[in-house]
């Protein structure tokens, strides 16, 4: 009698383990997967994020006495429709801040001039992304500045233009 006790015994245990495999093998198991493939993935993003497009060794740092002022001209944007519903523009002023002690100064800066229209292409379709609401937040004029010096960097191919003031107006 006790042999057959302790043989359901057994077999209850056994049944129990087989069970609680059973649970973490399709619960347990992708979720760690589904956790595993996040975290793979924000580390892909933050790695995407420190390589930079521009060449390597550039020094980002200049001297105020070596910057020079390019003032463009006026421009006219659509901005993305807002919660509204309506139609808005933005008016842009815009002028590029470029440091003459750059390297590449000689060689881009008479470039600048005829490049015009690409710089105001760049401007424009940055601001154009974002609706009348959105443009109004630190936030998003801070990016907007930010990815505008970029894509004008990646343009020259150079950091000769270390920044861009950017001030708009929505209508």
């Amino acid at each position: 009698m006790k042999k057959n006790m302790l043989t359901i015994l057994v077999i209850i245990l056994c049944v129990v383990n087989l069970t609680l495999s059973a649970y973490i093998v399709f619960t347990v198991v992708p979720n760690a997967q589904r956790t595993d493939n996040l975290i793979t993935r924000i580390m892909q993003i933050i790695d995407l994020e420190l390589e930079s497009p521009l060449p390597p060794n550039i020094n980002n740092t200049y001297d105020i006495e070596n910057i020079e002022k390019y003032e463009l001209e006026d421009m006219t944007t659509n901005v993305a429709a807002g919660s509204d519903g309506k139609a808005h523009f933005a008016k842009i002023t815009a002028s590029l801040t470029i440091n003459n002690a750059d390297e590449d100064y000689a060689k881009l800066n008479p470039k600048v001039e005829t490049m015009k229209s690409d710089i105001t292409s760049i401007i424009k379709t940055n601001v154009s992304k974002y609706n009348n609401e959105q443009l109004g937040t630190p936030e998003v004029k801070k990016a907007v500045k930010e990815q505008i010096v970029t894509d004008i960097q990646t343009l020259f191919n150079s950091t000769f233009i270390v920044d861009v003031t950017v001030d708009y107006l929505i209508q």
